[in-house]
């Protein structure tokens, strides 16, 4: 398990006061763990051993010697969107029974809720719960194909919990019995366990005799079987033995066992599990009551309040059998209402925080992505835009060493539209659009996140260049014509660079006078106000014989360089920088030294791909800027250097409202300097 965690005061005070940013670069490192192989599929494994107290909010001790000793169960609760009420219950009855008796049980204990898809609401649910997993199906809700979540929930469990000795699928609205169902399950478990109520009388597995899916355990072997086999549709399926979906997950599941019935050890326990069906009042009456976990294991088809009834009857189990200290309450953020107050000056004081958990990023976390018709490229370039065709994508878009993605947004022309003056024979398989739909259904959890019309979208644009097996990013904007030159590395790597001569100075750098400005103080957007006039921002530049690792390198622009709206109300815009490749060799930036750097024009490097990530909780002006402060945090930390070099771009800039950058970038240009400082 990878923690990615602050360390510094510095560090803490971005966390708490700017969240977003912070998670979205843990939320962009979870996904380039992703191993693309063949299907769609996202699986999200966000860790809550029950043993070892990974979730912060239920406990914090530390993982017993005994737990090795104990088999690993790992127990899937099929949900849908809608469902939060259900699935509150359950945490807050059997659930946190199951979490205070962690250390009595004989098991190792793994859950997770399994929906169809992401939605808006589940994911602030599982920001809160992270016990979600989305196993993003093609049927959703009541849908047929369930045959196909049942197959998806076996191979998550086979991949992602390997070393789990039993597999569970139950429903949403079962209550379990907590001791007793786990002890049971010891009485019985092996790796060819198939165990829940029974449909049939017969030895022989076949639909007819089943266990149901409304509980329902599988031992190990089986489920690696199943894993290992061909998933398909009844229309798909060439193979004796492809697994065929026959609409439902538990006669789906007991055919696909049907080749295996003499090596299955096959037990019920229809006597203890009630399955509530017709009648039902009738079964109410009979079962809720006191003493009902002394007999019964399993109620199924329960409400929200039978759930909570059943456990207020059964809590004096919790009470017997016990002797584990009382359980640790979820704590719940304390939410602080924001209100924006005109003419205050910024304190860097904290006033709301963040949820106080650690950033997990779990090796096993697994993508199944199907591009496999899509050019695999070295050198890629992302941009999204909702503006026709610029002269800068068509002039990349013909670059024969580049592959260029599109990222399209809800206003942006249809992709026939926009490729029509784009593409070419010559150029068709290094052109990628991305339309909103097709970014659904490639990263839909990122896409649920992410809001429409926000610059921040282009952070599925370097996901997929990720995935494509890019070294090299080309970050650009459609009104910035030029790409950079791949030799400015090699430059660099050869130590044919510059630095500052005395690193002990200011903490900031402002990189433009070095490259040839027309007047004495010209500064990058971002660049805090308070420094403009700070000459030790503008430090004596010394060559350098180094060899540095680099994560980034901007690029500047000419003609409508990169200034922020106070520069473009006072001084003269346009303007050109007067270094070229020939008289000015790129400049390093020291470590533990900050400037500010965009996503119009700038290289990234394979190395620091996993803090590329564009916040996008605040306005899409700054969001480049936030991620460049940031990232440049992390790159000290990992060896990594920022680069400015000469103007290989011209921005012919789109249209803007120079006032309304000024109030998008106000927040910036006054708060930066005090994290500095912190």
């Amino acid at each position: 398990m990878i923690r990615a965690i602050c360390s510094s005061s510095t560090c803490r005070k971005i966390a708490q006061t700017i969240w977003i940013p912070s998670i979205m670069c843990g939320f962009l490192v979870l996904y380039i763990t992703y191993s693309p192989t063949n299907h769609i599929q996202i699986f999200q494994r966000q860790e809550i051993k029950l043993d070892n107290g990974v979730v912060e909010q239920y406990t914090t001790q530390t993982k017993s010697p005994i737990d090795e000793q104990r088999d690993h169960i790992v127990i899937g609760i099929l949900s849908a969107n809608g469902k939060q009420h259900f699935r509150d219950t359950q945490r807050k009855t059997w659930i946190k029974a199951m979490l205070r008796m962690q250390h009595i049980l004989p098991f190792k204990i793994t859950y997770k809720f399994l929906l169809d898809e992401p939605s808006s609401e589940s994911i602030a649910e599982n920001a809160l719960s992270h016990d979600i997993v989305y196993l993003n199906v093609t049927n959703h809700g009541r849908a047929v194909k369930f045959g196909e979540k049942m197959y998806i929930w076996w191979k998550y469990v086979h991949i992602v919990y390997p070393d789990a000795l039993l597999g569970g699928r139950i429903d949403d609205d079962a209550f379990l019995c907590v001791p007793q169902v786990f002890y049971r399950l010891d009485s019985i478990k092996s790796s060819n366990l198939y165990y829940g109520w029974r449909h049939g009388k017969s030895r022989q597995i076949n639909k007819d005799n089943r266990v149901d899916e409304m509980f329902l355990f599988l031992g190990r072997d089986l489920i690696s079987s199943i894993s290992k086999r061909h998933y398909c549709g009844q229309a798909k399926c060439k193979n004796k033995d492809d697994l065929i979906d026959l609409d439902y997950g538990d006669t789906s599941l007991a055919e696909w066992l049907s080749i295996y019935s003499d090596n299955v050890n096959f037990i019920s326990d229809n006597d203890r599990i009630v399955q509530c069906g017709a009648n039902s009042h009738a079964i109410y009456k009979r079962y809720l009551k006191p003493g009902f976990c002394l007999k019964q294991l399993v109620f199924h088809k329960s409400t929200y309040e039978m759930i909570e009834l059943l456990q207020t009857y059964n809590d004096f189990a919790f009470m017997e059998k016990s002797k584990v200290e009382e359980s640790i309450k979820m704590d719940v953020s304390e939410q602080t209402i924001i209100s924006g107050v005109s003419g205050s000056i910024f304190s860097g004081d904290v006033v709301r925080k963040a949820p106080q958990i650690s950033i997990h990023v779990d090796e096993k976390t697994t993508l199944f992505l199907n591009e496999s018709d899509s050019k695999i490229c070295d050198n890629w370039a992302v941009v999204t835009t909702i503006h026709q065709p610029s002269n800068s994508v068509r002039n990349i878009a013909k670059h024969p060493s580049w592959c260029v993605v599109i990222v399209a947004d809800v206003t942006t022309p249809s992709e026939d539209a926009y490729l029509k003056s784009v593409v070419n024979d010559e150029n068709k398989n290094r052109v990628i659009y991305l339309s909103i739909n097709r970014q659904k259904t490639l990263y839909p959890l990122l896409s649920e996140v992410i809001p429409v019309k926000h610059f921040g979208r282009k952070n599925i644009g370097y996901m997929y260049a990720i995935h494509h097996k890019a070294k090299y990013i080309w970050d650009f904007d459609d009104d910035n014509n030029g790409v950079f030159d791949l030799i400015e590395i090699e430059r660099i790597t050869k130590g044919e660079s510059v630095t500052v001569c005395n690193e002990k100075g200011s903490k900031l750098f402002n990189p433009y006078p070095y490259f040839g400005v027309p007047e004495t103080r010209v500064w990058p957007r971002g660049f805090p106000l308070e420094s403009i006039k700070d000459n030790k921002t503008i430090p004596q530049i010394c060559d350098t014989k180094v060899s540095v690792t680099v994560g980034a390198i901007q690029c500047l622009a000419n003609e409508q360089p990169d200034v922020d709206a106070i520069f473009r109300f006072t001084r003269n815009v346009p303007f050109n920088f007067s270094a070229t490749k020939e008289t000015h060799k790129p400049f390093v930036v020291p470590k533990q030294t900050f400037s500010p750097f965009n996503a119009q024009a700038t290289l990234w490097t394979s190395s620091a791909f996993k803090y590329m990530a564009l916040p996008i909780s605040i306005n899409g002006r700054v969001s480049d800027i936030w991620r460049s402060y940031i990232a440049q945090y992390f790159f000290y930390r990992s060896d990594l250097r920022l680069a400015f070099s000469v103007p290989y771009v011209v921005q012919e800039r789109n249209i803007h409202t120079i006032s309304a950058d000024f109030n998008a970038e106000l927040d910036i240009t006054k708060k930066w300097v005090l994290f500095l400082i912190l």
